[in-house]
């Protein structure tokens, strides 16, 4: 059970996913450009997939049938790779906190925004995800933005892209801009918790 459901046609799907694992993936890197900012973000945004699989799991059709229940295959399995990221990304904060000892590096952020694809496209919860994840949406929005203004005016939307070195050479300091932005994908993903149990209680007419 989804708010929609669009069905594809299997090649159209494939193209689809990976679409959003291109564009989570590169959402992930662009953002890891601060010590632990990527490793912080990644932790909420798993963290409430904990909490969103679980819940699928506990409202499941195949074992309890009936108004709210959700099609999603193995969603305590998807509860379990959720939290084992979420557990990874704080012991790795750990040390990736400024001043980071420790980096994560292309090969560890293009392989979390994969996670967050693959969480959204077997949860069912494409269009959730982006409100949980919506720093790293920002984030590559604002690459984009930056390269289609240059190139089309010659002008610069932001001092530097992604848009964290915005702020940094605005005068913030780094633990300024990291604090504030975890702040931001703390509020983001309790937004997206509340709207996703808040479409269950919909649903069943409470």
């Amino acid at each position: 059970r989804e708010i929609a459901t669009v069905t594809l046609a299997p090649g159209l799907f494939v193209l689809f996913c990976v679409l959003v694992v291109s564009a989570w993936s590169n959402a992930v890197n662009f953002t890891d450009g601060l010590d632990g900012l990527a490793a912080g973000c990644m932790a909420m945004v798993t963290a409430a997939y904990v909490l969103i699989t679980f819940w699928q799991y506990r409202n499941a059709c195949v074992t309890a049938p009936g108004l709210g229940c959700y099609n999603v295959r193995d969603p305590l399995d998807l509860a379990l790779i959720a939290a084992a990221t979420a557990g990874a990304c704080i012991g790795f904060l750990w040390w990736n906190a400024a001043p980071a000892k420790i980096f994560m590096g292309d090969t560890g952020s293009l392989a979390l925004g994969g996670i967050i694809a693959g969480l959204s496209v077997t949860s069912r919860t494409e269009v959730l995800a982006v409100v949980l994840g919506s720093l790293f949406v920002a984030e590559i929005t604002s690459v984009v933005l930056q390269i289609l203004a240059f190139r089309t005016t010659g002008r610069r939307v932001f001092r530097m892209a992604p848009f964290h070195h915005h702020f940094e050479l605005s005068g913030w300091a780094e633990t300024t801009v990291i604090i504030r932005f975890w702040l931001l994908t703390a509020i983001s993903c309790g937004l997206g918790v509340a709207l996703f149990y808040g479409e269950w209680l919909a649903t069943i007419g409470a």
